[in-house]
């Protein structure tokens, strides 16, 4: 009995398995809900040793059955003798004006044609690759792009050529335009947010190679430029520098690796002050430096004729001695040696994973496309622990001394802890789909362009060179809200922050204007709550009774337990501190529990700011002054200048509400009303719907971003003015100032009318 319900058990096994294999797709379909199909889930492909083959032989019914159905999300074939043919049968069921187009990721390949000999009209025939220049490309894209017609029968064949004498690895999508534009984004964001670690890491490398002038920092800046250029030459963004140019990217990645290790080789040599306690190590090291120096420029000279296997082998060999000297350094409690062998070990296992999955013994897309330069960084930011330990302020006495590494050393875990939330975000979301995770990518890489920012200016404050700031003049209150909106766009705790002013809105900042506005911006970023507690921020202006001078005096609470205001292990009270200090300011806690709250005082130079006559007016309601439109730019501009100047604003985003107030108006109000042509408004369409209520004294200005317009012309439609809008700050308040005179109302009126489409 048990025999037979095993039977059984394998029987039913092999009919479900048989009915997967029969129900997998054969072609690749594009249809409303397939809108990206990876070849290597429908296609096949044929490796021609001989390299002799022409796209007739391939497309031959005797050669077409000896195509392998390909098995792997990213098709990594390592080194090959030959050509690889990929084969793929295209069914395009899109709807009118949806294009499609062949997206391939192929880094450091030589050769890429692409064919579609069923096409007879409409043939695709496309030499790309390495070997040729950036202007053969259909569309200017470090991947390789090739639009698909439209017009094309239910199901054609297309074939890719690839040849190399490198590795082969590749990705063969076939998909619709909107799908690779969200590609694109993706992949742009990943990158610009390592780029961001990495120039991050080297404004401090640089702040210390200027305050210690030690050749050990300037020695890692110089490697994290070479990491930078690394990767942007293994993603295809330094062939477009000389589209006319065969061969660029695989001369600086070849330059560029065996740089690096060589950088890597010297920068140990200081780093671990292998000269003192190392001497032959030290002589080992310089020439193993120098080697890696030669090959590189070597190889960049002459990439095609030198074996790719030897670069590789002579970037692991350094990396290999460079590991094993690492765990002879910790033998001999060499200082930072721990530091060096963490180091060592997360870039080596990096580094191996990555040649591994290159020469396709392991299968790993995602490490190859961005597993080395995270291995690179990831030993950079250790490194650059170390680095903070190694410095030494002064010749003061070693207690100093131990609590100066502690605090950076608890400060330098402070902004790593930081870094790492961010990255943690960006990989959770590129694994996990989800619907916003696109634009909790994008908050992340703004958290970590906002964190370079502040270790900027930490630099330059230390350095005696002024962070930069703009001079220009803004309204105090809008300074702030702006400062909100700014806090806004990083926060991911959903943080509640509440405004309370005391008469500031009178007030223009002259000077430093950028510097206070990130200021406050960094104080909410700071001093936030990580619950559902309010944190109030009140703002006033004092007048010093000595020489008449102004103070900024800001109170923030209730403050959180954890906010001590001489705290140097953590970067935002350390930042605060110094960049206050830098504005002349003074910072204290006063207070217990839920009392305690923070005080600011920092002398500004302000601007009083006098209401005009017509602004008043605007105040007691005798002047109705009223924006009509969706929020956009010169929308918000708009309102910009006219809070700064004091007016009262009414903005009303739908023409019913318009329609209301126009009814229901005081007799003794008139109304100046502004309408909006941008890209979210269409002004010159509305008048026509509320034209009947205005009364001879109203007014109506129109703002446009269209260059093609006039006054002439907007006066024919009925406006009374027209303002250019990249002219809203220049001209706004000067032309409400002329069409509200009290003299201007005894004119005659326009002819309100649309024209006639």
């Amino acid at each position: 009995m048990i025999k037979h319900y095993f039977k059984l058990l394998i029987f039913m096994t092999l009919t479900l398995f048989t009915s997967f294999a029969y129900s997998a797709p054969v072609m690749a379909i594009l249809d409303e809900q397939n809108q990206s199909v990876n070849v290597a889930d429908v296609g096949s492909y044929y490796i021609d040793q001989s390299s002799n083959l022409t796209l007739r032989d391939i497309d031959s019914e005797a050669l077409r059955k000896s195509f392998i159905p390909l098995k792997s999300e990213f098709l990594q074939f390592g080194l090959v003798k030959g050509n690889v043919w990929v084969r793929v049968d295209i069914a395009q069921n899109l709807p009118a004006n949806t294009p499609a187009v062949l997206h391939i990721k192929a880094p450091r390949v030589q050769v890429i044609d692409v064919y579609t000999p069923g096409l007879t009209n409409n043939q695709i025939f496309k030499e790309m690759g390495e070997a040729r220049a950036f202007d053969n490309r259909s569309v200017s894209y470090p991947d390789y792009v090739v639009p698909l017609p439209a017009n094309v029968p239910p199901v054609y064949t297309l074939y890719v050529k690839v040849n190399s004498h490198l590795p082969i690895n590749f990705l063969v999508e076939i998909k619709t335009l909107s799908a690779l534009a969200m590609d694109m984004e993706q992949d742009l964001t990943i990158t610009g947010l390592l780029l961001g670690i990495l120039f991050m890491l080297f404004a401090c490398n640089m702040f210390f190679f200027i305050k210690t002038r030690r050749s050990m920092y300037g020695v890692y800046s110089l490697l994290l430029i070479g990491i930078a250029a690394l990767h942007l030459s293994m993603h295809g963004f330094i062939y477009q520098l000389l589209p006319s140019f065969s061969g660029l990217q695989e001369r600086l990645y070849n330059f560029n690796s065996l740089a690096c290790a060589a950088a890597i080789t010297y920068f140990t040599r200081s780093y671990l002050s292998t000269k003192d306690f190392l001497p032959r190590t030290d002589r080992a090291l310089l020439a193993i430096g120098f080697i890696d120096l030669v090959l590189a420029v070597l190889y960049s000279l002459a990439p095609s004729e030198l074996n790719i296997a030897l670069l590789t082998l002579a970037a692991a060999f350094t990396l290999l001695f460079l590991f094993g000297l690492s765990i002879y350094a910790v033998s001999k409690k060499l200082p930072y040696s721990k530091y060096y062998f963490t180091a060592r070990l997360v870039l080596t296992s990096g580094y191996i994973t990555w040649v591994l999955s290159a020469y396709g013994i392991v299968p790993l897309p995602s490490w190859f496309e961005w597993g080395l330069t995270v291995s690179i960084i990831l030993e950079a930011l250790i490194h650059f622990t170390g680095l903070m330990t190694n410095l030494t302020p002064g010749r003061n006495s070693q207690t100093k001394t131990e609590v100066f590494a502690a605090d950076n050393t608890a400060l330098l875990d402070d902004i790593a802890t930081r870094i790492k939330n961010q990255t943690a975000i960006v990989e959770y979301y590129e694994q996990n789909q989800h619907e916003h995770g696109s634009e909790k990518i994008k908050r992340a890489h703004a958290n970590l362009t906002h964190l370079a920012e502040k270790l900027t200016n930490m630099h330059r404050i230390h350095a005696n060179t002024p962070p930069s700031h703009s001079y220009s003049t803004i309204n105090l209150q809008i300074l702030i809200e702006q400062a909100l909106t700014g806090f806004q766009s990083l926060d991911q705790n959903d943080s509640e922050i509440e405004l309370h002013y005391n008469d500031i809105s009178c007030w223009e900042l002259t000077a430093k204007s950028a510097l206070f506005k990130h200021m406050f911006q960094t104080i909410m970023e700071e001093l936030k709550h990580h619950t559902d507690q309010v944190l109030s921020i009140d703002t006033e202006v004092e007048i010093l009774e000595r020489d008449s001078l102004k103070n900024l005096h800001i109170e923030v609470y209730p403050l959180p337990s954890s906010i001590e205001v001489n705290a140097q292990h953590t970067l935002g009270c350390r930042y605060l501190n110094e960049l206050v200090q830098y504005l002349e300011g003074t910072i204290q806690i006063e207070g217990e529990g839920r009392n305690r709250k923070m005080i600011f005082d920092i002398p500004v130079a302000l601007n009083y700011i006098e209401a005009s006559e017509l602004a008043k007016k605007t105040h007691n309601e005798e002047l109705v002054l009223v924006i009509v439109g969706q929020d956009s730019d010169e929308i918000e501009r708009a309102q910009n200048i006219l809070h700064s100047r004091l007016f009262s604003v009414a903005h009303i985003d739908q023409l019913d509400e318009l329609l209301s107030l126009l009814h229901y108006r005081h007799d003794t109000s008139r109304f100046s009303i502004l309408l909006f042509e941008d890209k979210e408004n269409f002004g010159t369409s509305q008048l026509e719907r509320f034209k009947s209520e205005l009364h001879d004294r109203d007014t109506c200005l129109l703002i446009s971003n269209d260059v093609k317009m006039s006054k002439e012309y907007a006066s024919n439609l009925g406006f009374d003015s027209y303002i250019y809008s990249a002219n809203i700050e220049s001209m706004l308040i000067a032309e409400l100032e002329r069409l509200n005179k009290e003299d201007k109302l005894i004119l005659p009126r326009v002819n309100r009318h649309l024209l006639s489409s």
